[in-house]
């Protein structure tokens, strides 16, 4: 049994701990969009720069909603949008 076992807070996902790497451009990529979801959440990253396609190298992360602890702070931020405002970038 390990520490956390017993711990169920400490068995979380925070978004804004993890770096994502774009494999084009070895460059890091940023959250442009959070969209909430019922049983996940998907973080959307994109490179910030003029080499990559945000077509081709646009990054979702989905995360367990019960799992997620960045949901507050990702929904304070601007590229949030409330349930029905749009659907994920394809």
């Amino acid at each position: 049994m390990t520490a956390t076992d017993d711990r169920p807070e400490l068995h979380v996902i925070d978004i804004f701990m993890m770096s994502i790497k774009c494999g084009n451009c070895d460059g890091y990529q940023t959250i442009v969009k959070f969209r909430k979801g019922g049983e996940k959440n998907a973080y959307i990253y994109e490179c910030e720069n003029e080499t990559c396609d945000p077509n081709v190298t646009r990054t979702i992360v989905e995360v367990p909603s019960h799992l997620d602890n960045s949901t507050r702070r990702a929904e304070e931020l601007p590229y949030y949008q409330s349930e029905g405002a749009g659907e994920l970038p394809e």
